[in-house]
């Protein structure tokens, strides 16, 4: 099973880095957490601040707002393709 981390431990490790207290290679050592993993927080935290980690499956709110627009433009492109292909077979019907 994944390990998980409370946000504020995720938080408190960022924070250690950003103050010049600790490297990313230090704090992986000491918590015994994967280089890649920490880096991963670090730009989370960067890009974000307090919102970072929302945890759980869920999105941050700029990814969730091109989750749903994607999600929407790929039903307009079928839907598009529906009716092209009606227009096509009624064409058809009147000849």
């Amino acid at each position: 099973m994944r390990k998980t981390y409370p946000k504020d431990f995720k938080v408190q490790i960022c924070q250690h880095n950003l103050k010049g207290q600790k490297t990313v290679g230090e704090i992986s050592k000491e918590y015994g957490i994967a280089r890649p993993i920490v880096s991963r927080w670090l730009a989370e935290y960067k890009r974000y601040g307090n919102n970072a980690f929302a945890g759980k499956g869920n999105r941050l709110p700029e990814a969730a707002r091109i989750y749903v627009l994607e999600k929407e433009n790929e039903q307009l492109k079928e839907e598009l393709t529906i009716l092209k292909k009606f227009q096509e077979f009624a064409k058809n019907q009147k000849r």
